[in-house]
C-alpha cells in the first residue's frame, strides 16, 4: 500500500513487466528457440505475435499512465480512477483536460454517467455482500437520478456510501470520518492518491449557509443543510462515481486482500517460459479478436437450447444458466457465477441462488442483442419472463459475462481451462 505511484501497484507493474519480458524474448528468440522446444513450447506463432509488440507496448504504457494522470487532474474536483471507469472515456477526458479544457472534460465525465451506465455499474455492486441490503434503496436513487431529482439521489447515495464504508472499515469509520483509511493493496481506486483523497474532499467542513450552486459533493454541507445548491447533475454524477470507486475497496476488504499476501517462491525457469508463452498467446488473441457480428434471430437463435450455440461461448453459458433456472437446478446455476461468489459462499452458494430464485418461475427467455462482444467480456441483453406469486413479470436485463481463470483473474477466449462467468446473475 506504500507504492508512491499507481503504476507501481502489482497488477499494473505486471503488465509492464510482461511487455518488457516479451521485448526481451523478441530479441532472444533466435537463440532460445531450441530451448523452448525442449520444454514442449510451441514457437510457431510466437514470431507473428511478437511482430506487433511495438503497438502493444505503446498501448500498455498508455494504460499504465492513465490512472495517475487522471487522479492528478481530476481528484481535487471530486473524481478518481477506478476499475469500472471506461478506459476510452478516461482517455478522452484526459486529452481534453490536458489541452486546457478541464471544465469541458468534467462535463463529459458527468454526461458519461447516464442512467443506463449507472444501472449497469449498480448491478456489479451485487458482488459486494455488505451492499446487498442497500441495493433496493440504491435502485430508488437511480429512479430519482433518471427523473432529474438529483437532490434525492445525492442524499441517498451519500448515506449508502457512508454506511457501506462504516460496516466494512476496521474501526467502523464511515466515508465521512476524518480518519477513515480507504487504502488497499493492488488497487487503483484504493491507492493512496485515490479514495483517501476523495474522502478528504467530500469531508471538507461547511459551516456557513450557502445558496449558490456547488460542483463538489460536500457531504457535511449537504447532509446538514448548509449547502443548498447541490441539486445538479454534476454533483449527482460525482456521488455515483464515488460509490463505484468504493466498490473496489469493499471487494478487497471482503476478500481479505487489503494487505499484501505472503511472498511466494520465485517461479522456475520452466514456469517463466510457460508464462511467456501464455502472455504472447493472450496478446495475440486480443490483437486478432474481431466482434462476431452475431444477430439474434438471424445468425444465431434468439431462444434455443445450449447445443444450438457455439461451444464455450458466452451466449452458450448464458443459455445454460437460463435453462438451469427454468428447470430449477440451482446447483447448476451456481456453477456459472464468479470466482469471488464461489470463494465467498463456498458450498453455500447453491443455497444462496435458491433463496433468490425459488420464488421466480422462469417462463421464457430471449437474447435481444450483443451490447459488447470482446475477447474477454460480453454484455448480452436478454428479455426474461417469469411468474412470481401468480403474477407474470418481464425484464430486459444486460448480463455481464467475463472470461476468467480459476482464480478469478481476467483471461481471453481460447485459453484452455478458463471459462465464462456471469457477473450480475441476480436479476
Amino acid at each position: 500500500m506504500s507504492d508512491s505511484r499507481i503504476q507501481d501497484i502489482p497488477k499494473i507493474k505486471k503488465l509492464l513487466s510482461d511487455i518488457k519480458m516479451m521485448r526481451t524474448i523478441q530479441t532472444a528468440l533466435p537463440i532460445i528457440e531450441p530451448l523452448l522446444r525442449q520444454f514442449g513450447i510451441d514457437t510457431s506463432k510466437m514470431k507473428d505475435a511478437l511482430a506487433g509488440i511495438d503497438e502493444l507496448e505503446r498501448q500498455i504504457d498508455l494504460l499504465a499512465s492513465i490512472p495517475e494522470r487522471f487522479n492528478n487532474i481530476f481528484a481535487q474536483r471530486g473524481w478518481i480512477m477506478y476499475d469500472l471507469l471506461n478506459m476510452e472515456v478516461a482517455k478522452a477526458v484526459l486529452s481534453k483536460a490536458e489541452q486546457g479544457d478541464i471544465d469541458g472534460a468534467e462535463l463529459d465525465l458527468a454526461n458519461y454517467y447516464t442512467p443506463d451506465t449507472v444501472k449497469w455499474k449498480l448491478q456489479t455492486l451485487i458482488s459486494v455482500k455488505a451492499f446487498r441490503p442497500r441495493i433496493e434503496l440504491a435502485k430508488k436513487a437511480l429512479e430519482d437520478y433518471q427523473a432529474g431529482r438529483y437532490y434525492a439521489s445525492i442524499l441517498v447515495i451519500l448515506s449508502l456510501t457512508d454506511g457501506l464504508v462504516s460496516e466494512l472499515s476496521k474501526d467502523r469509520r464511515g466515508f465521512a470520518a476524518s480518519d477513515v483509511d480507504l487504502r488497499a493493496w493492488d488497487s487503483i481506486a484504493a491507492h493512496s492518491t485515490g479514495l483517501n483523497v476523495l474522502a478528504g474532499i467530500f469531508q471538507v467542513g461547511r459551516r456557513t449557509l450557502r445558496t449558490e450552486s456547488i460542483t463538489i459533493p460536500y457531504r457535511n454541507g449537504i447532509m446538514h443543510g448548509m449547502d443548498l445548491g447541490y441539486d445538479n447533475q454534476l454533483v449527482a454524477a460525482k456521488v455515483w462515481a464515488a460509490l463505484f470507486a468504493v466498490r473496489d475497496w469493499a471487494l478487497k476488504v471482503e476478500k481479505g486482500e487489503v494487505t499484501p499476501p505472503p511472498q511466494t517462491p520465485e517461479p522456475t525457469l520452466q514456469e517463466n517460459l510457460r508464462t511467456i508463452q501464455e502472455v504472447i498467446q493472450s496478446s495475440a488473441r486480443l490483437k486478432s479478436w474481431e466482434p462476431r457480428g452475431l444477430i439474434p434471430g438471424e445468425n444465431i437463435p434468439a431462444s434455443g437450447t445450449p447445443d444450438e450455440y457455439e461451444d464455450d461461448s458466452p451466449e452458450q453459458v448464458l443459455i445454460e444458466f437460463l435453462s438451469a433456472w427454468k428447470s430449477r437446478n440451482y446447483g447448476k446455476m451456481s456453477q456459472y457465477l464468479t470466482h469471488s461468489d464461489r470463494k465467498y459462499y463456498g458450498q453455500g452458494l447453491p443455497r444462496k441462488v435458491r433463496q433468490h430464485y425459488e420464488i421466480m418461475s422462469l417462463v421464457s427467455y430471449q437474447i435481444i442483442e450483443f451490447v459488447t462482444d470482446a475477447a474477454n467480456v460480453a454484455i448480452i441483453r436478454a428479455k426474461i419472463v417469469w411468474t412470481q406469486n401468480g403474477t407474470e413479470k418481464e425484464l430486459t436485463h444486460d448480463f455481464n459475462m467475463l472470461f476468467e481463470d480459476g482464480n478469478g483473474n481476467p483471461s481471453t477466449r481460447g485459453t484452455i481451462s478458463h471459462k465464462w462467468v456471469i457477473y450480475n446473475a441476480y436479476v
